[in-house]
């Protein structure tokens, strides 16, 4: 039997698979495809999150693809061998040649006579004189120009004006001082009592959850053991301090409240022992260190129908 891969050989696996094999995939873990995510990488994260069982979702990956798993081919190694016997011959060949020229050139060289060096001689140019005379240039000097100042307008005052103020004495008001009435009684003292905290106020911060299996109108014997699933697009798994809720309702009233930090429940039985006709629904909640609930972070699902015979 051979060894199950980890997680993250198995996601690369996945990546590598063509669409039609993911598609294949998904319809062997029993799940639909569309509503893992939107984009191939969101649909893994989704898919590897919802099966925790890697055993199965190995199985279900070689029943897909055989050869997903096993080691590609080695390939031979490839030896380079230097050409030594061609190398040799052909510096052999160029050497002998090199030889060849010198010995031709040695021939050649040895009835040369030895050249005079002649040189021709250019007979003089007479030299013809040249007079430059150098003229003076007469320079106009420019007129300098000269700026007349603009009179200052002085305003024509008719005469000169003169002011006076009178003030007028204000009478000042003196203050007449009134004595505060002395308080007599006997003093309160206020006793502090430890008020517990308020309640973190929680906020939706995940979409809605889609119910998986089993589908609405399922009937079901009552000693029957299935399971319930469902996803949330695009989450992966859930904070320490997140749970899902999954409730049980009849006639409008919830008949049992179940907190899970995974994305299914394994029922059996009735609620309460009591056939008939339920629905059900999840969302995600935010719980207290006690584990008790403080919160809805996600919009409840739709409510799906179960008949318990």
């Amino acid at each position: 039997m051979s060894e199950t891969p980890d997680l993250r050989k198995i996601e690369q696996t996945i990546k590598r698979m063509t669409p039609e094999q993911f598609s294949a995939l998904c319809a062997e873990l029993g799940l639909v495809e569309d509503l893992l995510g939107k984009t191939r990488d969101e649909q893994i994260t989704t898919l590897v999150g919802m099966s925790p069982n890697l055993n199965r979702v190995t199985r279900a990956v070689r029943h897909v693809w055989p050869e997903a798993f096993e080691p590609p081919p080695i390939k031979p190694r490839r030896e380079f061998r230097l050409p030594i016997g061609p190398a040799i011959g052909l510096l052999a060949l160029i050497a002998i040649i090199v030889a060849g020229i010198w010995i031709v050139s040695s021939a050649i060289n040895a009835n040369s006579a030895e050249i005079v060096d002649y040189r021709v001689t250019a007979p003089p140019v007479p030299t013809q004189v040249v007079l430059i005379g150098l003229r003076t240039a007469t320079f106009t000097p420019t007129p300098t120009r000269t700026f007349t100042p603009t009179p200052t307008n002085t305003p024509d005052i008719p005469g000169t004006l003169t002011a006076t103020y009178a003030p007028t004495a204000t009478p000042t008001r003196t203050p007449t001082r009134t004595p505060r009435a002395t308080l007599t009684g006997t003093r309160v003292t206020r006793t502090l009592t430890n008020t517990p905290p308020p309640t973190p106020a929680v906020r939706i911060v995940y979409p809605v959850v889609i119910l998986n299996r089993p589908a609405s109108g399922t009937i079901v014997e009552a000693a029957r053991v299935f399971q319930m699933r469902w996803i949330v697009p695009g989450l992966s798994g859930l904070n320490p301090d997140e749970r899902y809720r999954l409730r049980i309702r009849q006639d409008q009233q919830v008949v049992s409240d179940r907190v899970t930090a995974n994305n299914w429940w394994d029922w059996g039985g009735a609620p309460n022992g009591t056939p008939g006709a339920y629905n059900w629904s999840v969302a995600v909640v935010k719980v207290d260190e006690a584990g008790e609930v403080v919160g809805v972070i996600s919009p409840e699902s739709e409510r799906w129908t179960i008949t318990w015979q």
